[in-house]
């Protein structure tokens, strides 16, 4: 009796171990045959554009030394991540991206270029960084779905052709970017040496280094950002506390009601700008994390991870930026040394601590840089064949050499490129947003009729021009929605006619306006398209 349940349990350890061997077989099967499809992707699209460039032998040497050089290719999904550690990871990711001076330089602008109260600005920019924030949260799911970036995943909405034109944007958009961000820390320089070292040493120093950890791909960069995190975030936290004595907070909107409207919508734009441009990229750093990674736990977890550290130091920028009204001594440094010098004099109550403190927060304006440089490039890939062959790492290079001149010939009109700038940014990224979160609602809520494939869209035709669709919907709803922005945006340039009605100085309603105009003929537009057999589904 003992022998024959000796044998039974035998039989089903047996059993066991079979099914578990099975099991490992088919997901070893899996993980060949995605290599297999990412070769023969490789292979397939050497017209189109190699993996690895013109030179194999070039990148299979350089890639010996640890530099990324997949560039826009697909991640697959023996490749990817889950877990609460990946999750901490992004987060502090975020904070390192979010959490620093690139951010906090927008915000100035409430106080000292629009003229509002502290109430005034800090209502409207944490109002404008929320909204912003969520855009930018739920670009972050086309990440895990599709293990694509997210230029490249656009052209599963926007089509071949018209993604290019995105991609162009966004280069624009991270261009901007990181010529704020080098003119920043070339003030910090130049104030912390009292006007002995000028603007460029700083400019130079801060470019140089984003290259060198952006060239070797997202791996580095993600290590960086993590690591700067923490201390840079304290930094802000003592920058609290050492200027909180300095606030004036009886500080008062001026103008009329109207004017002062006008005024909190326009500062409303800009925020919006700075964290509503994330959506442009956000998914780059989501390529790792599994496809069956929920969608409302992405969005959750970015939404958060970029408003909170963006609030944190915003909402300084706007304490500081009182200061400048309100005290000569600051406003005499911030116009002799821009943002670097009302940081300067804010630290300068702890002497050369406060120094040391202000080298800290050089480092931030590095980390954001880091992204601009390694996402930039990532996007240039995306206008086709020929640039998908250039490797990635040559086209960060030649983006920092860009950036560099702009930055160098831009150096002493931070506060003018901010003001214009970041509200052009916010524009594009809420028509990109309209677009893609109806095109997911309205059009994509059924899965793909491919045998095998778990979501609505078939993301192995990423690089497949006759399997995309051809975005003639996407493209005329996005070209309405910039009718809307040329008539509700607000500029020293030029001010629309919707956007003269209100104040003095007008209000920025382009925001408003295009999302309504591309809202409401997309659906129609895209309709029309199907109809007409313009359209593969993909």
């Amino acid at each position: 009796m003992l022998e024959g349940k000796a044998q039974i349990v035998v039989e089903k350890d047996s059993h066991h171990s079979l099914k578990n061997r099975d099991y490992k077989e088919q997901l070893e099967d899996k993980k060949v045959q995605e290599i297999k499809d990412e070769s023969s992707d490789s292979e397939s699209s050497k017209g189109p554009g190699t993996q690895q460039g013109y030179s194999p032998q070039i990148s299979d040497r350089i890639d010996s030394f640890g530099l990324e050089t997949r560039g826009i290719h697909r991640t697959p999904s023996y490749e990817r991540k889950g877990g609460a550690r990946e999750i901490v990871k992004i987060v502090l990711f975020w904070m390192s991206g979010c959490g620093g001076l690139s951010s906090i330089s927008g915000f100035f602008l409430g106080p000292i270029v629009f003229g509002l109260s502290l109430k005034d600005s800090l209502s409207a920019s944490l109002a404008g960084a929320f909204v912003g924030a969520g855009v930018a949260a739920y670009g972050a799911t086309m990440g895990p779905r599709g293990g694509l970036r997210q230029m490249v995943s656009s052209r599963f909405i926007f089509g071949w052709w018209p993604a290019k034109g995105l991609a162009l944007l966004n280069i624009i958009t991270l261009l901007g970017w990181a010529v704020v961000n080098c003119v920043f820390g070339g003030q910090i320089i130049s104030a912390l040496s009292n006007g002995k070292v000028n603007i460029e040493p700083g400019i130079v120093i801060i470019t140089c280094i984003s290259l060198f950890i952006a060239i070797y791909g997202i791996k580095y960069v993600a290590l960086f950002e993590r690591w700067a995190a923490i201390p840079v975030n304290i930094t802000f936290l003592l920058l609290y506390v050492v200027s909180a004595r300095n606030y004036h907070v009886e500080l008062i909107s001026q103008g009329t009601r109207a004017t002062i409207i006008g005024n909190w919508l326009s500062f409303f734009a800009v925020a919006f700008g700075i964290t509503g441009a994330w959506i442009a990229i956000a998914s780059d750093y989501y390529v790792t994390f599994p496809e069956d990674m929920s969608a409302t736990a992405v969005i959750t977890i970015t939404w958060f991870s970029i408003f909170i550290p963006t609030a944190f130091v915003g909402a300084l920028g706007v304490f500081l930026a009182t200061g400048v009204v309100a005290i000569p001594q600051w406003y005499d440094a911030y116009e002799t040394y821009g943002n670097g010098g009302l940081l300067d004099i804010a630290f300068s109550p702890w002497n050369g601590g406060g120094k040391f403190l202000l080298v800290m927060l050089y480092i931030s304006l590095i980390s954001n840089n880091i992204l601009n440089t390694y996402s930039i490039a990532l996007s240039t890939q995306v206008w086709g064949r020929v640039c998908t062959r250039v490797p990635r790492y040559i086209w960060a290079t030649l983006t920092a050499v860009v950036y560099l001149v702009l930055a160098l010939v831009g150096r002493n009109k931070l506060a003018v490129i901010l003001s214009n700038f970041l509200p052009m940014i916010g524009y594009w990224s809420m028509l990109y947003f309209v677009i893609m979160l109806e095109e997911n609602v309205l059009f994509r809520r059924k899965k793909h009729n491919k045998p095998g494939l778990r979501d609505a869209y078939d993301f192995e035709n990423w690089n497949n021009p006759d399997r995309l669709p051809k975005g003639y919907a996407a493209f005329a709803s996005f070209a309405l929605g910039v009718v809307g922005v040329i008539l509700g945006m607000c500029q020293v340039y030029y001010s629309g006619p919707v956007a003269k009605t209100i104040g003095d100085h007008g209000a920025d309603l382009g925001l408003w306006i295009s999302a309504a105009f591309t809202g409401l003929s997309y659906p129609a537009l895209r309709m029309l398209e199907n109809k007409a057999h313009l359209r593969y589904f993909v």
